[in-house]
């Protein structure tokens, strides 16, 4: 019997599955929990080794709050503008903290904060480059 070699779009699938579940801090048993399956089945998805049924994947959108075509992203059949971006554990820490700032005044600060700290950044490495 031939061995499977996981298909690209059930590799990029998973990968998108892997990103969104550390981007919200989702460990793979807790994820497993909420879909019916063990972490097993969760590690297996997110390599591509199996593939994701179209009704666990609906399942996991739902539970990511995100459109199904975002599982997507990065395939051939790609079609939407949705990607998932990785960010550094520390980018994803700060966007948790925001979320939890409640003021819209003290949200648009920070947000200028931080846009202000990262043109000074760039500028200074602009300056060192010349």
């Amino acid at each position: 019997m031939p061995i499977r070699t996981p298909d690209t779009i059930d590799v990029a699938v998973g990968q998108n599955v892997r990103l969104l579940r550390i981007q919200r801090g989702v460990s793979q048993e807790k994820l497993g929990d909420a879909l019916g399956v063990t972490f097993q089945q969760i590690q297996k998805y997110e390599k591509g080794t199996n593939r994701i049924s179209s009704s666990r994947l609906s399942a996991v959108a739902n539970y990511f709050n995100v459109d199904v075509s975002t599982l997507f992203s990065g395939t051939s059949s790609d079609n939407m503008t949705a990607a998932i971006v990785p960010f550094s554990s520390a980018a994803v820490s700060v966007a948790r903290a925001f979320d939890g700032i409640q003021s819209p005044k003290i949200r648009i600060a920070v947000r200028s904060l931080i846009q202000a700290l990262s043109e000074v950044e760039t500028e200074s490495q602009a300056i060192s480059n010349e």
